[in-house]
């Protein structure tokens, strides 16, 4: 049987979507951002800036919870095993739980050393010390969060999963005006408001699966079934690898750049929120990848999978010129949502240039990621998280000459270095489907 080709149509339709679930992932933190902008004041940006990273740090550790649980809920889709459906939400969820009680019961010692390791500045302590107490609270529910988006998501209950995400920024946003701009109340109000849309994402999640979900009496025995739980990680090792080399980055990147003082920490802030939106919208496409690329290696379908590769690419070459256009047309009013302070828009200002190149250089990075999830591979971009690092690393030294542009000239170094070694990876492959015929429950 000769399967029919995937087109750019296809593709386009199953990755906007995705996209627009991916991009809403990062609003809450920018949110954030803009809305205490909006008061002027450069302190409590950069304090919200360090917060961020830290739970930014701690959150994309577990990442795997949301990916790992989309993989097994389209597996038992497929399988048609109702049991395999149940516990493919059951167990994230539990681990989830668990694992967010044990970030509150443990929030001293976590708050304490992750501020040391960002080096934040005395003067945002207490802010960023607020901020964090109150965002704590919402660990269990992140993380249960990530469990029940990933499970909608692999059901194909995509529409579901974006009607989630929409109701909690929009809940986010009211908040942040009303705790922030009307009451007054700042970092803490800013927090408060982004808990409890924390919070309704696992509500409304909930609510929309109820009648899918069931409880049956044997359950509870194989809801502790260690097995499970060990294959759970095991899959996800290379990927949490990966994760905390790229959070390792992250951290120095902000520890770095906060050495030149509130002012340029609280413009790289900035810049950082643009640029997870930027990295969210080729994440997306990546996604599409993924189920494109999985699926034609389910069939073994080679032809499959290489015009799946030629649409990444495709897509993604589009995507690069269209955010490098709308980054140099709406540069002043994308900079002016984040803040009101002339002096904040002038660093940010100094610093934009870096910006502009890199969906260029970071763009290809977050594609083929998506290829190589689809294959079920994450040796090759563990192996090209390694190597950024280490570029990351030598070209970080360049700020003893040219100061925080040495910082950027690092990051656009790193995302340039993960770009270039996976498509070297991805050309690599003379045949994709022969050399991984092993055995795999889903993709990594």
């Amino acid at each position: 049987m000769v399967t029919p080709p995937v087109t750019a149509r296809q593709y386009g339709l199953l990755a906007y979507p995705l996209i627009l679930s991916s991009i809403l992932t990062p609003l809450l933190g920018v949110t954030d951002t803009i809305v205490i902008g909006q008061t002027g004041d450069a302190v409590a940006i950069g304090a919200i800036a360090i917060a961020a990273v830290f739970f930014n740090t701690i959150y994309w550790l577990f990442g795997f919870l949301k990916v790992s649980t989309t993989g097994f809920s389209a597996q038992a889709s497929v399988h048609h095993d109702e049991t395999a459906l149940h516990f493919a939400l059951y167990r994230p969820v539990l681990l989830g739980l668990l694992i967010g009680l044990a970030l509150m019961l443990f929030r001293v010692p976590l708050t304490e050393g992750g501020l040391y390791l960002l080096a934040a500045p005395e003067t945002l302590l207490p802010d960023v010390t607020t901020y964090i107490h109150y965002r704590m609270y919402g660990a269990p529910f992140v993380l249960i969060g990530y469990a029940v988006l990933g499970w909608l998501i692999g059901q194909g209950q995509v529409k579901r999963a974006l009607l989630i995400q929409v109701f909690s920024n929009v809940i986010n946003i009211v908040l942040d005006i009303v705790f922030v701009l009307g009451l007054g109340y700042g970092v803490a109000g800013v927090a408060i408001a982004t808990l409890v849309s924390e919070i309704s994402i696992v509500a409304f999640g909930f609510l929309f699966m109820f009648r899918q979900l069931a409880w049956k009496p044997d359950y509870r025995g194989l809801l502790f079934h260690v097995q499970a739980y060990r294959q759970f990680f095991t899959v996800n090792a290379d990927l949490f690898v990966r994760t905390i080399f790229l959070l390792i980055v992250t951290g120095w990147f902000t520890r770095t750049g906060a050495s030149f003082g509130p002012d340029v920490l609280a413009a790289n802030a900035i810049l950082l929120q643009i640029q997870y939106l930027i990295a969210y919208w080729f994440g997306g496409l990546g996604s599409a990848s993924t189920i494109l690329v999985g699926r034609s290696r389910g069939r073994h379908d080679e032809a499959g999978y290489r015009q799946s590769v030629r649409l990444t690419r495709k897509f993604g070459l589009a995507s690069i010129l269209l955010m490098m256009i709308l980054l140099v047309i709406f540069q002043y009013p994308l900079l002016r949502s984040f803040s009101t302070d002339p002096d904040l828009l002038d660093f940010a200002r100094l610093y934009y240039g870096w910006i502009l190149i890199f969906p260029l250089t970071g763009g290809f990075a977050m594609l083929y990621e998506g290829v190589f999830s689809g294959l079920a591979q994450a040796k090759p971009v563990r192996n090209s998280m390694i190597q950024a690092f280490l570029v990351f690393a030598l070209l970080l030294l360049s700020v003893y000459w040219i100061g925080n542009h040495g910082v950027w000239l690092a990051f656009i170094g790193f995302g340039l270095m993960r770009s270039v070694s996976l498509h070297l990876a991805e050309r690599r492959r003379s045949s994709v489907f022969e050399a991984h015929n092993e055995k795999t429950d889903l993709p990594v």
